[in-house]
């Protein structure tokens, strides 16, 4: 199902608002049980202030890449499963 820049993800239960350009698709879900009135509102809302949100670890300046990457510690011992 497709309603306009939006596709509904109905096994989710989530719209799929597409923020960016086709080149760097910033993706934001929204519960699709949302009035479409609102989810409209709140699409024109994060438009209007998109410049606000960090999309990539790029967009975090000023934070060290230790403080947002994780890492799993695997004991190289032990083969996987």
């Amino acid at each position: 199902m497709q309603i306009v820049n939006k596709t509904l993800a109905e096994e989710q239960h989530l719209i799929k608002l597409i923020m960016g350009t086709k080149e760097e698709p910033h993706m934001v879900k929204v519960n699709s049980k949302l009035q479409l009135e609102k989810v409209l509102e709140l699409e024109e809302l994060l438009r209007r202030y998109k410049d606000v949100f960090a999309w990539t670890y790029k967009d975090l300046k000023g934070i060290p890449p230790k403080l947002i990457q994780h890492k799993i510690e695997l004991d190289i011992t032990i083969p996987p499963v």
